[in-house]
């Protein structure tokens, strides 16, 4: 077990958190921020790879049609 320093009005909300939500301890809030954190990069990615796919008019299939070829390249040349 680590021990971080954070202000204590983050502590408070924590806490706050912790027993607003019949949670056990804030490790389980952290990790829910932890993984509501990730979550939300993983969708802003996802909505920027589908952006950039409307941009440059290519479908998801097109893509991975590319990479099929591109990985059949590279298996031939290594096996």
């Amino acid at each position: 077990m680590k021990t971080i320093g954070i202000p204590e009005d983050l502590h408070k909300e924590l806490i706050k958190l912790k027993l607003e939500g019949g949670n056990r301890n804030v490790a389980e809030i952290i990790k829910k921020l932890v993984y509501e954190y990730k979550k939300r990069q993983f969708l802003e990615f996802s909505d920027l790879f589908r952006e950039s796919l409307a941009k440059n008019k290519k479908s998801f299939d097109t893509i991975l049609k590319q990479s099929r070829k591109v990985r059949e390249e590279i298996a031939d040349e290594w096996f």
